[in-house]
């Protein structure tokens, strides 16, 4: 089992794909989604605003995390998460399609995603 949770509630899915199908329409009301499996650790926190995401990992409740991490980004964006505005550094922004492809990987394997680079917090 998936889950995605946005502020309209929590949502189940099979399959992957159905995963990103949900998560490419959720996208367009700049806000943040959380992935997990059935645990609620490991888990995903993507905050989106039109082609940028930027994507926390969460190993576990006691503060093991991460921030995704790109040193070619020079572009502020402001997200919203939690319903306030957050403007991480410039090099935390990733593309919206890499967001994609780490919700995909970490489906997958319930894994810090390999397909980005991260700094820990």
């Amino acid at each position: 089992m998936k889950i995605v949770s946005t502020s309209k509630g929590d949502f189940s899915f099979q399959s992957i794909d159905d995963v990103v199908k949900f998560v490419q329409a959720a996208v367009q009301e700049k806000g943040d989604l959380w992935v997990s499996g059935e645990d609620e650790y490991p888990c995903l926190a993507v905050c989106t605003n039109g082609q940028y995401a930027a994507v926390n990992f969460f190993q576990n409740d006691t503060g093991d995390m991460w921030l995704s991490y790109n040193d070619k980004n020079q572009n502020e964006v402001t997200f919203i998460a939690d319903g306030a505005e957050w403007c991480p550094a410039a090099d935390a922004v990733i593309s919206l399609n890499d967001a994609l492809l780490c919700i995909r990987e970490f489906l997958s394997t319930y894994e810090r995603p390999s397909c980005i680079q991260w700094q820990e917090l």
